[in-house]
């Protein structure tokens, strides 16, 4: 009799209320791991977007480079996206002309897509924040200087890519950046 009572006793299992209060448990953490996931993503976004541009702008320098032709890299800040223009027709061969017909594009990237304004462009000394504007790499591997400033109006974050003309190197700088006009104090 004594072991049957106790055998009753050992498989009893857990009440409700201790399965809701883990349910419960386990849903607030699900809920704040979610959050946080979900706080996160315009972040990485915009963390991605200035990655994957600066990628673009040394891929594009190093093909002119390799191809010993002309590439470009068209922004569209009315539309807030960018595109590569390479030197080749879309059946295969060179342009010989700089007319966009028939000239092959790559793929197009739609910053507004997610969440990310191009606020404007600067080229040398001229500062472009609407239209279509283009930048120049040359097979040798000199560029244009030129600055590209980004918006993310959602967490209110801008940041500036500067690609420098002889080197091509890609410098990020967080917030707005222009950089200082040169002096003759700058050669002493």
């Amino acid at each position: 009799m004594e072991r049957a009572a106790r055998a009753r006793e050992t498989a009893r299992g857990f009440t409700l209320v201790e399965l809701m209060v883990v349910v419960v448990i386990v849903g607030l953490m699900g809920g704040i791991a979610v959050s946080s996931w979900i706080s996160m993503l315009p972040n990485q976004q915009f963390n991605s977007a200035i990655r994957n541009l600066s990628e673009v702008l040394a891929e594009t320098r190093s093909a002119a480079i390799a191809r010993n032709r002309e590439f470009r890299i068209r922004y569209d800040l009315d539309e807030d996206t960018y595109v590569v223009r390479t030197p080749f027709k879309l059946g295969g061969g060179f342009m010989l002309t700089d007319e966009d017909e028939g000239r092959l594009f790559l793929t197009p990237v739609h910053l507004a897509e997610a969440g990310i304004d191009l606020v404007e462009v600067r080229i040398d000394d001229q500062t472009y924040s609407s239209g279509r504007v283009e930048v120049y790499f040359q097979p040798l591997g000199v560029s244009s200087y030129h600055t590209i400033q980004l918006r993310q109006p959602l967490l209110e974050r801008e940041f500036t890519l500067e690609a420098l003309p002889l080197t091509g190197e890609i410098r990020l700088h967080d917030g707005l950046f222009q950089r200082p006009t040169v002096d003759e104090g700058d050669f002493r």
